[in-house]
């Protein structure tokens, strides 16, 4: 499939400025006689689904002073008042069919736009589901009802997705976005709108926004999906859809709200006592245009360049000794649907905002001085057309979701869609033709007379805008004296291997037909199980394990050996730096990452076919390297995790999440988190030390491989790169059998704590958790698996009781854990069950003791039939779904193979009576 990429040849384009046609050939589209517009596509992933959409052009930019936040009240009360579906029967009825409801998951308010999202099944008689589906969006195009009972059941659900978007986070993301739109209308018009206009705004107003602008013309209706006969599917769209028709007789155009340019920096200084990081973030703002054309598209793919390029500055130069910043970043946004923002940003340590600024500023400068090297142009063409190759490799494997989102944007912006492999092809033929030189044009965008806003963020008062603007002032005398030296050139390795190592053996293969896996057994003691699919043409998974973990380790080294992940993976596990490793890798698929927990080591990544060989060798460097500290190296990494420890003890939430880690698991130490006495206590010799054990004895380990596999070529790798990992003379390899286990002791009997701590914005965290003690074996599996069905069950039933019926939250969760529970052979797995929600710390306590009284309701009565039917749909649609993914099979190759099992997991029958009985281990 590769080969067939490279052969594609070069498009001939006649007119550079022409629109490109939307496509591909076999997409239907076309407008209704009302003004509806509509695109079909057939698409077979997943099979059996497709992937619907309602799009509005109607967002919070056209709301008026009293009306802030009506847009996104109304996409509320679509799902829960129309003229068909009342008191949540639309939710019930998703769950029916296996289309799970949930915060952010059904729809989406923006500035601009409002959009609705199913993801429907396909396969019942006559397409009733998907034909029902239309005639829900017909509902939610001109039939929402909103009295007075309507809104206020509606309020409190709002209310709380107001107070989640109110942390450090969404402050300082409001407080940016009124920045960088100050001057015009979109800067006091943000979609979650204000609290006493969601607290207080009459039905009447709310109604009447609805009337005034849910009409045809501002619509579409996308559908993607497995379909037989598209055609037909467009019948039924033409069947609900046609009938809308707006309220009123006069149409209110939309306005449109163009960028109000500024010659002048706007410098902001903000402070919020909870911000974990400190943050640069400057922001130039230029018209957006549409990108429907070849000439559109290749400064589309200029900018994409340009991204990679400076990208690889910026990580670079955050791997020096006393960096400037830990990460820094150029990106683009669509700001709304007429402005574009390109974006300097960075985060930082404590006290370092202007010269993280400076840093930025400075690198800019270099480029519109000096321009790009030939090699970094080159990598970044690189880097992106082996993306290109991806996807052209996998264009008949697009997920029917993306291809629905693509049709939603065109309808928004226009934007081209014309179908993967003309894109592909489209690309492979401009890539190559853009030079150095169009690439420094860009750099012209990022000057501060450019609509520049400058935010710096941190938690305490810092920086001044004086400060900013003497940096601004600064940046821009060294460029016009041409003090701003290039960039001088380094040196990469283009090898990973400079002689291939001696190849060892594979000395056995087994078959297991059950999940089409094969296993090798190599002469070093390495286990290698692959399995071949056809998912994805351009992907691999790779999970590899070996027993023993982190409780092998004396409590007193604990804080030490569980920070020698971090350590080494930021020291460079593979021989290399992590930047010069960057470098060599340019332009290939490859991902490799290590984790220890308490039982296990693992490395796991993801490789494209054709980079397998790159894979497997940083697997090989893995083992053969030893990592060692270096006092240049050292400094950089020892600074970064304290920053990010100081982050994480200044979030509010810590407090809570120790308290409960204590409460739950008996104070045990492996729960605790890091301290910074924890950081000045790091041994870090013993650390690599111990990072170096982990991966140190090949016979210990066990290799899943997923995916698009080449048997003869992988053969030949796992002999020449895994088999010919040598074994220490040392070994002692570990069982499952000999683990020491945690020292978790569960509570005993009813516990309630309140976790108090100073929060600028009042928000309740609460968490209700059940011990829970399971039976299976190897052959009996039935428990685990009837557990996360009553957790799903837990999680209809309280959003139902919690959100629709008390509307005091956005969502609720429910989730069990067993990561306490050491692998073996005991009849008896020991774990909790958690449910979580966020709240007004007003309605605390009322929530707990109806998340409460509702698991008892179900204890005692059971789950009712409609639920079961629900909670059967949604279960074998996840399972349908899942069939169809590489990451399920790898999760259930790796393990079942960890625990030697074999065997397939049954299909769900016999619900109610297990749903009953789980239930009954939740005791107070």
């Amino acid at each position: 499939m590769a080969a067939e990429f490279r052969q594609l040849p070069d498009l001939e384009i006649a007119d550079y400025d022409e629109a490109l046609p939307l496509g591909p050939p076999d997409l239907k589209h076309g407008v209704l006689p009302n003004g509806i517009r509509y695109y079909v596509k057939t698409c077979v992933k997943p099979q059996k689904r497709a992937a619907l959409a309602l799009a509005i052009k109607i967002g919070s930019a056209v709301e008026q002073d009293d009306e802030q936040g009506v847009a996104h009240i109304v996409e509320h009360l679509a799902f829960n008042a129309t003229e068909k579906y009342a008191n949540h029967d639309l939710i019930k009825y998703l769950e029916s069919i296996g289309a799970e409801f949930g915060a952010c998951q059904n729809a989406y308010t923006s500035a601009d736009d409002t959009v609705y999202e199913f993801m429907v099944p396909t396969d019942d008689e006559d397409l009733q589901i998907l034909d029902r589906s239309f005639d829900v969006f017909a509902e939610f195009a001109t039939k929402i009802r909103c009295s007075t009972a309507d809104l206020d059941n509606e309020r409190g659900a709002v209310m709380e997705e107001w107070r989640s978007g109110k942390d450090s986070r969404g402050r300082v993301a409001e407080a940016q976005w009124k920045l960088i739109m100050q001057g015009t209308k979109y800067a006091e018009r943000l979609p979650i709108g204000k609290e006493d206009i969601i607290q207080g705004i009459p039905a009447s107003k709310v109604l009447a926004f609805y009337k005034r602008w849910y009409r045809p013309e501002n619509m579409a209706v996308i559908a993607v999906g497995d379909f037989a006969d598209p055609q037909a599917v467009v019948g039924m769209i033409e069947h609900h859809m046609a009938k809308c028709q707006a309220s009123g007789d006069n149409a209110s155009k939309i306005p449109r709200y163009e960028l109000s340019p500024h010659s002048q920096p706007r410098l902001s200084a903000f402070v919020d006592q909870e911000q974990q990081h400190a943050n640069i973030h400057i922001t130039f703002n230029h018209p957006r245009g549409q990108i429907s054309t070849p000439a559109a598209f290749v400064n589309f793919l200029q900018d994409g360049m340009f991204q990679a390029a400076v990208n690889n500055r910026f990580y670079k130069l955050s791997r020096k000794p006393d960096p400037p910043f830990w990460v820094g970043q150029v990106a683009t946004e669509q700001v709304t649907k007429t402005i574009e923002g390109y974006i300097l940003a960075a985060t930082l340590g404590e006290g370092g905002i202007t010269r993280a600024m400076q840093a930025l500023l400075v690198e800019m400068a270099r480029i519109r001085l000096h321009g790009f090297s030939e090699k970094e142009v080159q990598k970044a063409c690189t880097s992106m057309m082996s993306d290109v190759e991806s996807a052209y490799i996998e264009r008949d494997q697009d997920y029917s979701q993306d291809l629905r989102d693509e049709y939603v944007r065109h309808f928004q912006n226009q934007d081209f869609v014309v179908g993967r492999k003309y894109e592909a092809q489209l690309s492979k033929t401009l890539l190559p033709r853009i030079s150095a030189a169009d690439l420094q044009k860009l750099a012209a965008r990022f000057k501060p007379s450019s609509s520049c806003t400058v935010k710096a963020i941190s938690h305490n008062r810092s920086v001044s805008t004086d400060e900013l603007q003497r940096v601004i002032d600064a940046v821009q005398q060294q460029e016009a004296a041409g003090a701003i030296e290039p960039l001088p050139e380094d040196d990469t390795p283009t090898r990973i291997f400079e002689t291939n190592p001696q190849p060892g053996q594979i000395v056995d293969r087994k078959e297991y037909p059950v999940f089409g896996a094969t296993e090798l057994k190599l002469s070093n003691g390495m286990r290698v199980c692959y399995k071949k699919t056809d998912f994805l043409g351009d992907q691999v998974l790779l999970t590899a394990f070996a027993p023993g973990g982190l409780t092998e380790v004396d409590e007193a080294d604990f804080k030490t050996y569980s920070m020698a992940n971090t350590l080494a993976q930021e020291l460079g596990p593979f021989g290399f730096k992590p930047e010069v490793l960057a470098d060599l890798l340019t332009g290939k698929r490859v991902q490799l990452s290590m984790s220890e927990s308490p039982y296990w080591r693992k490395f796991a990544g993801e490789n494209s076919p054709g980079d397998m060989e790159s894979g497997l060798q940083l697997v090989h460097k893995l083992f053969s390297h030893k990592v060692t500290p270096n006092t240049e190296d050292l400094q950089t990494v020892m600074l970064y995790m304290r920053e990010s420890l100081i982050a994480q003890i200044r979030n509010p939430a810590t407090s809570f999440v120790k308290r409960s880690r204590a409460i739950n698991y008996g104070n045990c130490y492996y729960f605790r988190m890091p301290e910074l006495e924890d950081l000045d206590n790091l041994d870090v010799d013993a650390a690599c030390d111990h990072f170096n054990t982990c991966y140190k004895d090949p016979a210990e380990f066990t290799i899943c491989l997923t995916g698009q596999v080449e048997e003869d070529t992988l053969l030949k790798l796992v002999e020449t790169y895994l088999a010919s990992i040598p074994r220490p003379s040392d070994a002692a390899s570990r069982t499952i059998a000999s683990l020491t286990p945690l020292p978790v002791e569960f509570p005993q009997g009813v516990i309630t704590e309140d976790v108090k701590c100073n929060m600028v914005m009042p928000q309740a965290l609460a968490q209700v958790t059940f011990p829970v003690t399971l039976h299976w074996s190897l052959t009996q599996l039935q428990e685990p698996h009837w557990l996360q069905y009553v957790c799903q069950l837990l999680e209809m039933s309280l959003t139902r009781v919690m959100r629709f019926e008390q509307s005091k939250v956005y969502s609720v969760s429910v989730s069990p854990f067993f990561g306490v529970q050491a692998p073996g052979p005991s009849p008896q797995l020991r774990g909790d069950l958690g449910i979580n929600f966020s709240c007004s710390p007003a309605n605390t306590h009322h929530l707990i003791e109806a998340a409460v009284n509702e698991v008892h309701r179900l204890q005692e009565e059971g789950p009712t039939e409609a639920d079961v039917s629900s909670l059967r749909s949604i279960e074998q649609r996840n399972w349908e779904n899942l069939q169809q993914e590489n990451t399920y099979w790898q999760e259930m190759l790796a393990s079942t193979y960890m625990s030697r099992s074999y065997q397939m997991v049954s299909t769900v029958s016999d619900v109610p009576c297990n749903l009953s009985r789980c239930l009954r281990m939740f005791q107070d």
